[in-house]
């Protein structure tokens, strides 16, 4: 029976199709990470030890070692998991792996940085100690980043009944005129048994604990079956996602056989609306300029693993620093991150690494292997609002046919995003309407560099607009060039190149730094530290000066000033880079005496500051003598703008 809700509608719809599974969290599982053998050859005298997830070249003695690596471990499956389905996935190995299980091999995979997994339920000896064996391959590598070789996520078994949920997949969409939303539900839902399964599927939103609907169907022996639920949220529980306010729901979802619960899943979301128009993006019905950072997945200590202590440093500094849109590198992400990123608000397109006018794929007939990593990215990745489009390459050259075709499998996997790529090409002279992708995407994504020499960089809005007047603009990379490990490292002329790239182009809709982070490497031109040196932070995250230039630079205010008393904001004009409304901020102040002891503190709450409105001011009466500080902080709470002076 379907239960209705005051604010709660409810249409269904049955599809059956045979899209790729995705990640499905919640059933029994026992993890295998932990202490692995390892060893660089396929008949080793003696075992090395290395932990998963991990990278061998994070090791001193594997830290070169470019090709295979052979990882073994045993286990024994928990007897209660006797009746059930049994799957080893893996999150991600680099790049290449090949799986053997007991003596006989599963599979192999491709692609670095998305999951895989088998089904061994018959191939597992119950009871008793079992193999498992990956041969991994770092050799495959795209950009300048160094390939950090080895299992690099988790790797689990993962137990369930015959039937499960495979994903749920969930897209919202506000209407902006009457503040009501729709939520649309894709899930994928597998029966492993050699019979029909009469089933329900119930679903609960987060919002209030008598908000849920239920659904009776019947799944065929050994089927994967799609359904398709629509949700309509009425004003009072509609609560907009935004880089400012990324406001989160849950949607838990069980399937039950005869009242019982065979399988369970929570999933979480956003509500927003993203679209663009020549001169703009717009989010939420609002008109907005942003920037942000290129982050490259990379440390000497973790090397591509991404620990939640890394994600959420590296985020939170970003943030600090007014990093809201971006494309953050030519590759999935990993899952903790975009939680992250959905948590505390940051738009990004995701990427697959095709990369360079000489990738493979470009001269290629056969897609199938980069139309297998974005149906891998997508199908993880596909419910987290802080992605807002999907690129199928970077910096390719004589690329229409491979981009059109990708363009177009992507969008049939996800038509309700942004689908682009990146380009550096369009200010050539032989780049125009008949024969350079640009044409055909919904969005300029373009890096641009060498400011100081190269004209046609210099010029590369005006020129790509020229060509392509339809579409808004994003410098999805730009700098200047490497500018030093050193903390007091700056970037010279990089004001200058910004106000160039920006100023008086209102179809520039922001920026975003290469790069936020130093990174290993051994690409052409790396310096002796062996780090390519692009960050306004070290390799191990320490800022240098550059990242109070930028932070400064990238502003989302005009000025933040004291007079006496008094502090004024004065906001920022539409037509710059960049511009929002400033909604939710406040301003923190303190006086400290001359050891630095905080005598008083307080809060004063702006009012909504629109990009053009008048300066605002307030007076800090209750401030005593000393060092004042005021501080600019984000609805998230970050400081993004500060200034001192003495009263």
């Amino acid at each position: 029976m379907k239960r209705r809700h005051p604010y709660f509608a409810v249409v269904v719809i049955l599809l059956v199709s045979t899209m790729l599974a995705g990640a499905a969290p919640g059933e029994w599982r026992q993890s295998l990470d932990g202490v692995w053998q390892f060893a660089t050859n396929a008949a080793p005298e003696k075992w090395d030890a290395l932990t998963v997830p991990g990278n061998w070249d994070t090791q001193p003695a594997y830290s070169t070692h470019k090709g295979r690596g052979w990882y073994r471990r045993e286990f024994v499956v928990p007897k209660e998991w006797s009746d059930k389905r049994i799957r080893l996935r893996f999150e991600a190995v680099y790049h290449d792996a090949t799986v053997t299980l007991n003596g006989a091999e599963l599979g192999a995979h491709s692609g670095g940085y998305t999951p895989f997994e088998f089904d061994v339920t018959d191939k597992l000896k119950p009871g008793a100690t079992n193999t498992v064996t990956v041969v991994a391959d770092n050799t495959y590598r795209r950009g300048a980043w160094w390939h950090w070789g080895g299992i690099s996520r988790s790797v689990n078994l993962i137990a369930n009944n015959d039937a499960r949920i495979v994903w749920q997949h969930i897209r919202a969409e506000p209407d902006l005129a009457t503040g009501e939303a729709k939520v649309f539900v894709n899930y994928r839902l597998a029966n492993a048994s050699r019979q029909p399964l009469k089933l329900q599927l119930s679903s609960q939103l987060g919002v209030a604990a008598d908000v849920s609907t239920g659904l009776q169907l019947t799944l065929a022996p050994n089927s994967v079956t799609n359904v398709d639920l629509v949700l309509s949220l009425e004003k009072p529980i509609v609560r907009l996602w935004h880089f400012d306010h990324p406001n989160l729901y849950a949607l838990t979802t069980k399937l039950l056989a005869g009242g019982a619960v065979v399988h369970e899943q929570t999933d979480r979301f956003g509500i927003r609306k993203v679209e663009l128009t020549p001169d703009g993006l717009l989010l939420n019905g609002e008109r907005v300029r942003l920037n942000g950072f290129n982050r490259v997945s990379d440390s000497r200590k973790f090397g591509n693993t991404e620990p939640d202590e890394l994600v959420k440093s590296d985020v939170d500094l970003m943030k600090r620093a007014n990093g809201n849109l971006t494309r953050l590198m030519h590759c999935p992400q990993a899952p903790n991150l975009l939680d992250y990123l959905d948590e505390k608000g940051m738009m990004i397109w995701c990427e697959i690494p095709v990369w360079g006018g000489d990738d493979v794929f470009i001269k290629s007939s056969d897609l199938s292997l980069p139309r297998q990593w974005m149906a891998e990215m997508i199908g993880r990745d596909y419910n987290h609002p802080c992605i807002i489009g999907w690129s199928v390459g970077n910096e390719l050259k004589k690329h229409f046919n491979y981009v059109s075709n990708m363009m177009a499998s992507t969008r049939a996997l996800d038509p309700h995003r942004i689908v682009t790529h990146v380009s550096n090409s369009g200010t050539g002279a032989g780049a125009d309407r008949t024969n350079d992708p640009l044409t055909i995407s919904p969005i300029t994504l373009y890096n641009t560099y060498g400011f100081n020499k190269n004209v046609p960089d210099k010029n590369a809005a005006t020129i790509v607009h020229g060509k392509w007047p339809e579409q808004p603009i994003f410098f999805s990379e730009f700098g200047m060039k490497q500018f030093g490990g050193a903390l007091d490292s700056r970037i010279n002329g990089i004001e200058e190149m910004y106000r160039v790239l920006t100023e008086g182009k209102p179809y520039v809709i922001g920026v975003s730094m290469w790069t936020f982070n130093d990174y290993r490497s051994d690409f052409t031109g790396t310096p002796p530290s062996g780090n390519r040196e692009w960050g306004i932070v070290t390799e191990d995250r320490r800022p240098k000066a550059a990242y109070e230039q930028v932070r400064k630079l990238f502003s989302p205010v005009n000025a933040l000033t004291l007079d006496g008393r008094a502090v004024t904001v004065v906001p920022r004009r539409p037509e710059e880079v960049p511009s929002f409304t400033l909604r939710g901020y406040e301003l923190r102040w303190s006086v400290s005496d001359a050891d630095g002891k905080v005598l008083k503190s307080g809060v004063v709450t702006l009012p909504e500051l629109k990009p053009g409105a008048a300066a605002w001011s307030a007076r800090l009466d209750d401030a005593p003598s000393g060092v004042l500080e005021v501080k600019l902080f984000t609805p998230t709470g970050y400081d993004v703008a500060d200034v001192k002076g003495n009263l």
